[in-house]
């Protein structure tokens, strides 16, 4: 990721439309409560690996034992300004956790980036550091066609569909318990945006530093508009998983 798209997300995550949809899709994935219920859930150790500048650990501070790592100097020291010192660098090929040691492993848009080696790495990684029985969860960008401008900002040198990245979690050993894509309603948009940049984001691949993401806070009454959408397909997906998106989630258990 180029440097400053770090600071862009630190100051548009906590607000963004599409930031507070990617946690809302997976709390109602993982039908993980925001709040523990009791003891127990309290309890839970939760790796957030490849955490960014922290938007979604912000939102598990309820979790005592709740922690984060980036490989990125730059992304820990704005999840320490965001107040989160419970980050510290690491690579997602090299977990510093022990063996067997976690009940949930949240990776949000990492295994695409083009400083993760083949995903099959980090995928073992994770099955090691999460408890049989444990869970993993996991979201990245959809359908290699909607590549563009953002894509060369953010490092994202891969997109995934069903098939593939079905094979790469079962290939290390998970058990698939939800496969879905989400950012249903707004597709035919993203489509016809990214297909615009498809040019320029080819050219820009040789000079990354000047093309800049899709991260921009919109006007508030748009920005809510677009919120509540990704909302409704979060309790759509509590009964039913989505048949394309821009994006593809997965849940799946360690056995």
């Amino acid at each position: 990721m180029q440097p400053h798209e770090y600071e862009t997300m630190y100051r548009a995550e906590d607000r963004h439309w599409w930031y507070v949809g990617l946690r809302t899709v997976m709390f109602s994935l993982l039908n993980l409560p925001r709040r523990p219920h009791n003891e127990a859930e309290r309890q839970y150790h939760i790796l957030d690996a490849g955490c960014g500048t922290g938007g979604t650990l912000g939102k598990l501070w309820r979790y005592p034992h709740a922690q984060g790592i980036d490989y990125a100097p730059l992304a820990v020291e704005f999840c320490h300004q965001r107040g989160l010192h419970n980050v510290q660098q690491g690579s997602v090929t090299a977990i510093p956790q022990q063996d067997s040691s976690l009940d949930l492993l949240i990776s949000l848009d990492v295994l695409c980036d083009e400083g993760t080696p083949p995903e099959s790495f980090a995928l073992r990684e994770f099955y090691r550091v999460v408890k049989p029985g444990g869970r993993l969860y996991l979201n990245l960008p959809a359908y290699g066609f909607l590549r563009g401008e953002h894509d060369v900002a953010a490092g994202v040198v891969r997109r995934y569909d069903a098939a593939r990245l079905r094979g790469l979690v079962e290939g290390a050993g998970f058990r698939i318990r939800r496969l879905t894509y989400w950012n249903t309603l707004l597709f035919p948009i993203v489509v016809a945006v990214r297909r615009s940049q498809a040019t320029a984001a080819r050219t820009l691949a040789e000079k990354p530093a000047d093309a800049r993401s899709d991260v921009k806070l919109p006007p508030e009454p748009l920005n809510r508009v677009l919120t509540n959408l990704v909302r409704l397909e979060a309790a759509w997906l509590r009964r039913f998983d989505l048949p394309y998106g821009s994006s593809i989630a997965c849940v799946a258990e360690k056995i």
